[in-house]
């Protein structure tokens, strides 16, 4: 008791001292705090890597004929939670492999991408394609990706890596099928050059009935088979998923595109209906991976594995269910973004960091053109051997 008196004591002697102590204490801990949550919210989001200079770009020419990104939603970082095995065509095209040809293809690989914040769709792909963060391309409000749907585009002063690219390849071509609408609508902007293909449930029915003029094949006949068995309620996203893929199987075996780009959603919607982890979700993911086979297929049958840069890549991740299902928060199963890259020219392993932000700069040094200027995203360390 003694110690606690003299201690109280020596407090109020020094009244003003102990005042200006606990405020800046009360300041600094307020401070430590608040840096915390901005090296959580915003410091992870600026991207690290090159800019590669105009040397680089130029030796980069000619390296690909073509690049086809295949965009899962919602998927995150769960490819690397899969069971082994559960993933053998995911895991044939992005573990590397040697063509017929004898081409090496590399892959480089990471599970710990980092989506820009809100981690929601409108924002991310946005983001991915125009190479900047949500308050600079302009699509920011928690009703974003309506407005996508509705054709709201981002600020024109940082253009897309499509446009960004046709800027100095005048008379190429790009594919873009999609089966969320908002990503033609709204992300890639209306250039004569891109053929845009929403798919929906009309395009289902049009399936079912043989009317849409697909090429015939065992994924057609699925498709059909399922239609007629199962109907729509639980499978609207797994068929026309399967029919996005479809198109840019028949549409790249009639036109050589720069650029083929597709939009899968059935990961996103088994997300927002079950959340993470669940049997739908895993389900989801599995379906994802029989697609990228075809897409596999398809590009080995007509030689173009040797001269093909692939890309998969997701905009975020899904929490739990007993979190409330759905994403746009700042946990590592939202944040967290898997990004797959393989070509002749990759390097092998892990990259370094990668941001969303940086898959425009990304296609652009692939297919030899300089990044814009006004971009925020960068290649990775680690990930394209002749710039390390």
């Amino acid at each position: 008791m003694k110690v606690f008196s003299g201690i109280v004591e020596k407090i109020k002697a020094n009244k003003g001292k102990t005042v200006v102590i606990a405020i800046v204490a009360f300041v600094l801990v307020c401070a430590v705090v608040t840096l915390c949550c901005l090296g959580s919210y915003v410091f992870n989001r600026f991207a690290t890597g090159y800019v590669p200079t105009d040397e680089q770009v130029a030796a980069a020419k000619g390296q690909y004929k073509r690049v086809l990104i295949i965009g899962v939603d919602g998927i995150g970082d769960y490819v690397s939670r899969m069971e082994d095995g559960a993933m053998p065509n995911y895991a044939k095209l992005f573990g590397g492999f040697t063509t017929a040809n004898g081409t090496r293809v590399n892959a480089s690989v990471t599970h710990t991408g980092v989506a820009v914040y809100p981690t929601i769709s409108a924002q991310n792909w946005t983001s991915m394609f125009h190479g900047v963060r949500p308050p600079y391309h302009g699509i920011t409000g928690k009703n974003s990706n309506k407005e996508l749907e509705n054709g709201k585009q981002a600020d024109e002063k940082y253009p897309s890596f499509i446009k960004n690219y046709l800027t100095y390849y005048p008379e190429a071509k790009v594919l873009s099928s999609c089966t969320w609408k908002a990503v033609n609508n709204g992300v890639i902007e209306d250039l004569p050059q891109v053929k845009k293909i929403n798919n929906d449930c009309n395009t289902l029915y049009a399936v079912a009935n043989g009317t849409l003029g697909l090429g015939d094949g065992d994924l057609v006949d699925y498709i059909r088979q399922q239609t007629a068995v199962e109907g729509y309620a639980d499978e609207t996203y797994m068929l026309t998923d399967a029919i996005t893929v479809q198109r840019v199987i028949d549409e790249t075996a009639t036109e050589d595109y720069a650029i083929a780009y597709m939009h899968l959603n059935q990961v996103d919607s088994a997300g927002h209906s079950y959340g993470n982890n669940k049997h739908a979700y895993i389900r989801a993911v599995s379906h994802v991976d029989v697609l990228i086979g075809k897409l596999y297929a398809a590009y080995e049958a007509r030689g173009w594995l040797d001269d093909t840069l692939f890309i998969l890549c997701t905009d975020h991740g899904h929490r739990y269910a007993q979190d409330g299902t759905g994403h746009g928060g700042n946990s590592d199963v939202e944040v967290n973004v898997t990004f797959a890259i393989a070509g002749h020219t990759v390097k092998q392993g892990t990259p370094g960091k990668y941001v969303n932000t940086d898959l425009a700069p990304i296609v652009s040094y692939a297919l030899g053109v300089k990044a814009a200027d006004t971009w925020q995203g960068k290649v990775p360390y680690n990930m394209f051997a002749a710039l390390d």
